[in-house]
């Protein structure tokens, strides 16, 4: 079985900032509150591709800022790895739980899962979660878990659909990253690019390599081109 390496912060880009648009304030202040110690149980759902993964590593980034040990781990990766693998997780101030759907149907995980957010609460530690789906609505055979995951402090994150939101988004990645684009390019990206957060974010990445930090004039053949990319991932 893989042996997983728990034990090595993420290099992570992804920042809080990312999501300063308006639809995203109802879920920023929920992170307040996680930051401020209001919080110990945190729970985002949303569709695929809405940027919950994307949050979860810009929360852990936060807490690595100010000093505190964070990570993110998906559930879908870990269901292949020993149970002892989530022990490993023990000794953080904040465990982020991508992809908690994944362990409906298989009981064991639920347990571990279980004892992880119990072993939590009496040490003070925190935990977030993300799932496509609201607390409720997840299909877990142990009631125990159900119970707790439902106790959480929920928040449905948007979906992109807002311009604002996708603005916020790409405008802070680029410049995180320092890109230069032309801004015609940013607004055929959120005009007519993908919502989906993780969508954007692959675009901009496929840009990147596409430019290769170029900043001459772009020509309209090749303005054509980027375009025809944008296309393609809408």
């Amino acid at each position: 079985m893989r042996q997983l390496q728990l034990d090595i912060e993420p290099q992570l880009d992804a920042r809080i900032s990312d999501f300063s648009g308006p639809g995203w304030g109802h879920v920023v202040d929920a992170v307040r509150q996680l930051h401020a110690g209001l919080v110990n149980r945190f729970y985002i759902y949303g569709g695929a591709g809405s940027g919950k993964s994307h949050l979860l590593s810009a929360i852990c980034d936060s807490y690595l800022e100010i000093g505190k040990s964070a990570i993110k781990v998906s559930l879908l990766e870990l269901l292949d790895a020993p149970i002892e693998a989530i022990t490993s997780l023990e000794r953080y101030d904040l465990v982020a739980l991508d992809d908690i759907e994944a362990i409906s149907g298989v009981p064991h995980w639920q347990r571990a899962v279980f004892h992880l957010i119990n072993y939590n609460n009496e040490v003070g530690g925190q935990l977030v979660f993300s799932s496509r789906v609201a607390p409720i609505e997840l299909k877990l055979e142990l009631p125990d878990l159900q119970s707790r995951l439902t106790q959480a402090v929920s928040v449905k994150v948007p979906n992109g659909s807002l311009y604002a939101d996708r603005e916020a988004l790409v405008l802070s990645t680029v410049a995180r990253r320092g890109l230069h684009f032309d801004p015609q390019i940013i607004e055929y990206l959120l005009l007519h690019g993908p919502h989906q957060a993780s969508l954007l974010l692959q675009t901009l990445a496929q840009l990147e390599k596409m430019l290769k930090g170029e900043k001459t004039k772009l020509s309209n053949a090749t303005l054509r081109q980027i375009y025809a990319l944008i296309d393609e991932y809408r």
